[in-house]
C-alpha cells in the first residue's frame, strides 16, 4: 500500500499535511451531502473565498483559496500589444446574417434509394 493519501488538500496553493486534508475532505464531504452542489455555501461557511475539488497527479484533491486569485493577464507578444495581421491584412469576408455555407455535392447522409447497408 501507498505511503500517501488518495485525498489531497491545498489552501492558496500550499499544500495541506495529509491528517488536515482528510479532515478537510470529510467536512467537505458531509456538507455537499446537504447541500448537493453548493461548493461556494461551503467556502462562505467556512471563510474562504472558494473551493475547488479537482483531480491531480491520481489524487481527489481539494483547492481551496482564502483570497481571490489574481486575474490572469494575457500573455504579451513580442513587439507590442497588437495582435499580428493575417497575410494580406484583412479580416476574412463574412457572409451575409452569418450564414453557414451550403453543404457541397448536394449530398445527404441517408443512403441512396436502392441501396442496402451491410
Amino acid at each position: 500500500m501507498s505511503d500517501r493519501s488518495n485525498l489531497a488538500a491545498s489552501i492558496d496553493g500550499a499544500p495541506l499535511a495529509d491528517e488536515e486534508a482528510r479532515d478537510l475532505w470529510t467536512r467537505f464531504s458531509r456538507y455537499m451531502d446537504e447541500h448537493r452542489g453548493d461548493t461556494a455555501g461551503f467556502a462562505r461557511e467556512n471563510g474562504y473565498v472558494s473551493v475547488t475539488p479537482t483531480f491531480e497527479r491520481g489524487r481527489a484533491l481539494l483547492v481551496v483559496r482564502t483570497t481571490e486569485a489574481p486575474p490572469e493577464k494575457p500573455a504579451q507578444r513580442p513587439g507590442g500589444e497588437k495582435p499580428a495581421q493575417r497575410p494580406g491584412g484583412e479580416k476574412p469576408a463574412q457572409r451575409p446574417g452569418g450564414e453557414k455555407p451550403a453543404p457541397r455535392g448536394g449530398g445527404s447522409s441517408k443512403p441512396a434509394r436502392g441501396r442496402r447497408r451491410r
